[in-house]
């Protein structure tokens, strides 16, 4: 008889890889997915605004969708922060599960010789609902 359980957990080590590299991919694309979604919805907003200060008997509407712009952006924000402390832990375990992925990371990480990685969700995840909340008070105390 052969050993099978050496297989068989092989097998499931490497299915809980492959499941944990899906999961990965998954997070990273949604990161950025929702944060498509919350900048056309500012968008939106923002025409709408526009729109609405062309005529002075709109003016308390565009204040109203100001407010309304200025919620979903810190919602925005609010939600980029939780997903990315969500993403880098998943990304911790896929970095101690996935020799393939650590050496990419690390290699990438000497390429530029130390400087902060991830800068990209950063941006995506704080910087662009910031620079949201900061128009839409400015709008909110100009008009």
């Amino acid at each position: 008889m052969g050993d099978d359980t050496g297989d068989e957990s092989e097998a499931q080590r490497i299915a809980q890889d492959g499941r944990l590299w899906q999961h990965t991919l998954h997070e990273n694309t949604m990161l950025f997915q929702r944060g498509n979604l919350f900048l056309v919805g500012q968008s939106l907003f923002a025409v709408a605004h526009t729109t609405l200060l062309g005529a002075e008997q709109h003016l308390v509407a565009a204040r109203v969708l100001a407010a309304f712009g200025l919620v979903l952006a810190l919602t925005w924000l609010y939600v980029g922060h939780r997903h990315r402390l969500y993403y880098q832990h998943v990304q911790r375990r896929a970095l101690q599960r996935l020799p393939e992925y650590a050496a990419t990371w690390t290699s990438w990480a000497e390429r530029r010789q130390g400087r902060a990685r991830g800068r990209s969700i950063v941006l995506i995840a704080y910087l662009l609902p910031s620079l949201a909340a900061v128009m839409w008070t400015a709008l909110l105390l100009i008009s």
